[in-house]
């Protein structure tokens, strides 16, 4: 597949029809996604091999190995087809696999079954032998980590060492005694010269251990950030549940004593001497009136 034809009308390189011309042109690909229409490819694989009509291709192809094209984009066709022969051959697979299964828990022919285990396990003994020898990613993970710890303790000795000698080599007492008897130079310029060596190497000291307790500090916190394996859970208030209230019809309606005392009843009219007498009274008119003016507040 080396062109686009997305966009392009389909045309058969062969015999130059296109889709115009004919109407009911069907166009064919083969494994190296190449076009060609249905006529074209009965007459050239008449005998049901033959080469690929691409003059740069050459490859020898099979007139099973066909297939109708649906999609416009060649490369959807190659990906489409790799997809079906590779699924098609772990379903395949899976498909053995299962009835194996399926047998040996069954006790259906379960002798052919092992001895058709057993000779697979004789004739693939070296690959299996050498999946079970590769490290999984866990094991390489953890080479490495041991890898590293080493070269860190390496690296530590030979620099403890190498103080080591560089302190016998700079605090050796000897040395001194021999520089100023056979040096020309004062007493005082030898020891001043010796202390301000001793002060530099000091202050190296303390660069130095700075510089090492930062690593280890750098190292301690990527060993923790190795260890956590899980979701990092922070403690807190413990949960509460309380039930939501919704409040569909506004707030909630006031008592007898409420609507007294926060005077809702004063512009209502006082019933009449009969409406007393039955038992009717201005706070049923009130509340009656909050009710519906509250009903379905907050529904929409």
């Amino acid at each position: 597949m080396t062109e686009d034809t997305t966009s392009a009308p389909r045309q058969c390189p062969k015999c130059k029809t296109s889709e115009f011309q004919n109407r009911s042109l069907v166009m064919m690909l083969n494994e190296c996604c190449h076009q060609i229409c249905q006529n074209c490819m009965e007459n050239l694989f008449a005998r049901n091999v033959g080469q690929c009509p691409y003059k740069d291709c050459g490859r020898t192809l099979k007139k099973s190995g066909f297939w109708i094209q649906e999609f416009d984009d060649l490369r959807v066709e190659r990906e489409n087809f790799i997809r079906k022969r590779t699924l098609k051959n772990i379903r395949d697979t899976i498909k053995l696999v299962e009835k194996l299964f399926y047998r040996l828990a069954n006790d259906i022919n379960t002798e052919e079954v092992e001895a058709d285990v057993k000779a697979f396990r004789e004739e693939n003994a070296e690959l299996i032998e050498r999946n079970k020898r590769r490290p999984s990613k866990d094991d390489l993970w953890i080479k490495r980590m041991l890898d590293e710890e080493e070269m860190r303790k390496r690296k530590l000795e030979g620099e403890h060492k190498t103080d080591l000698n560089q302190e016998k080599s700079l605090f050796n007492p000897r040395d001194v005694i021999d520089e100023l008897r056979s040096s020309d130079l004062p007493a005082e310029v030898v020891l001043d010269r010796q202390r301000k060596k001793q002060i530099e190497h000091e202050m190296a000291e303390k660069e130095k251990a700075e510089r090492i307790k930062r690593i280890k500090q750098e190292e301690k916190q990527r060993a923790s950030e190795r260890a956590v394996y899980g979701v990092v859970r922070h403690a807190g208030k413990p949960y509460f549940h309380s039930t939501p209230v919704i409040s569909l019809n506004g707030p909630p309606m006031p008592s007898e004593y409420e609507l007294i005392e926060n005077n809702f009843i004063k512009h209502i009219r006082e019933p009449s001497i009969q409406s007393i007498a039955g038992g009717f009274h201005s706070k049923l008119g009130c509340m009656r009136a909050l009710f519906e003016a509250r009903a379905d507040l907050f529904l929409f």
